[in-house]
């Protein structure tokens, strides 16, 4: 609307100042509207233009700067935050099985037994000779000796069984190795054998299961 306006007002103003008054307001447009103005186009866009492009932006390399200033702030804070997570945490308890309590006891009640008599080493082809408290009237201690030809391992149920010949029979006793009743255990002698059970000495000479 002021564009249509102002070459109205200017055909109002008498010819003598109306030269003059071109000039002036030729002085502050761009060069290329200066022939616009004097034919009645619309050359107010020039000075709309001209005021849009006052404008004051900070350099590129400052606002990078500040950008990466907050970045590393925020990653800051946030590092703190998680510390503080990581530390407020209580270490988590270990989840305990029934399979892992019954190892335990086990366990704790072979070390119990083992203060009170150390059992040795026993393998498959040894001869060893046992010290038994038998409950009668009055406790006495009974000895067997004999050749292992059996072992079975349970952890606290452990048991060996024991052959011998008693009287031209044989006779084979098993014996929980950590059981209270049983006093000592001595391994007289080591044999080397290649089986893990001995039976087919069931089936052999007396005289391969006679210890003296």
């Amino acid at each position: 609307m002021a564009s249509i306006a102002v070459p109205q007002a200017l055909y109002m103003i008498p010819t003598k100042f109306q030269s003059k008054r071109l000039a002036a307001v030729s002085s502050f447009l761009p060069p290329f509207h200066s022939a616009s103005a004097s034919s009645g186009c619309r050359f107010t866009s020039g000075i709309r233009n001209r005021n849009s492009f006052v404008v004051r932006a900070e350099p590129e390399a400052e606002a990078a700067s500040v950008a990466a200033a907050a970045e590393e702030a925020a990653e800051d804070e946030a590092l703190k935050e998680e510390e503080e997570v990581v530390e407020e945490k209580p270490p988590k308890k270990p989840i305990v099985k029934l399979g892992d309590i019954m190892g335990i006891l086990n366990k704790q009640a072979i070390e119990a037994s083992d203060t009170s008599r150390p059992v040795p080493d026993l393998r498959t082809g040894d001869i060893v000779e046992i010290k038994l408290e038998v409950p009668e009237n009055r406790r006495r201690l009974s000895i067997y000796k004999g050749i292992v030809i059996s072992k079975q391992n349970a952890g606290i149920h452990t048991t060996i069984r024991i052959r011998r010949i008693i009287a031209g029979v044989g006779v084979e006793i098993v014996f929980p190795i950590y059981s209270p009743n049983i006093k000592e255990i001595k391994v007289v002698k080591h044999r080397k054998v290649r089986r893990a059970r001995l039976y087919y000495l069931r089936d052999k000479l007396p005289r391969l299961s006679t210890f003296k």
